[in-house]
């Protein structure tokens, strides 16, 4: 059995690649000098992850969601704010060492740096939900198997004929100084 420290450690730090994949993606457009309107592509597929996402957990946990055009509108501006941010400074940096210009249309490249960025939170996702799963599940049994051998073994009592001082039963068999 994998240690426990392991497995969320490996989880967490599935959930932080699926976080820096579209900042990563964005700092790549940058780099091979690409159109901002792929930027906003890469925005918009960011969104549609984050939603996916949200749904996913949402059936899992049985809770419904309610997703409004304003909080689209929102979420949308507040991700292309932070993308376009790392796109400008990254394209600052490349310019003080070389010359930058930057696409003005949409080529297939720009899909292969959108959908790589996609493809590594899709799956960095997938595979922290299946380890949650996987431990849940085992803490699940182990709680199950704890409990139907408590009960098995009978309630137990309370105070077995002894006084209970600050947590310890003293039982009249006890040496007169413990009482």
């Amino acid at each position: 059995m994998t240690q426990p420290r392991a497995t969320l450690q490996t989880a967490l730090g599935l959930r932080l690649a699926s976080l820096m994949a579209f900042p990563a993606g964005a700092a790549l457009m940058a780099i091979f000098q690409r159109s901002p309107l792929a930027l906003a592509l890469l925005t918009g597929a960011m969104l549609a992850v984050g939603l996916y996402e949200r749904r996913r957990l949402a059936a899992v946990t049985g809770v419904q969601t309610a997703i409004s055009g304003a909080t689209l509108l929102t979420g949308f501006g507040f991700r292309l704010g932070l993308l376009i941010a790392i796109f400008v400074i990254t394209v600052g940096l490349l310019a003080l060492f070389r010359d930058t210009s930057l696409a003005r249309q949409l080529e297939l490249i720009d899909a292969g740096l959108i959908a790589l960025p996609v493809a590594i939170a899709l799956a960095a996702n997938e595979i922290s939900a299946g380890i949650a799963r996987r431990e849940l599940g085992d803490v699940h049994t182990q709680i199950t198997a704890a409990f139907s051998q408590q009960t098995s073994s009978g309630p137990a009592a309370p105070d077995a004929g002894g006084d209970i001082i600050e947590g310890e039963i003293i039982e009249d068999s006890d040496p007169p100084e413990r009482r």
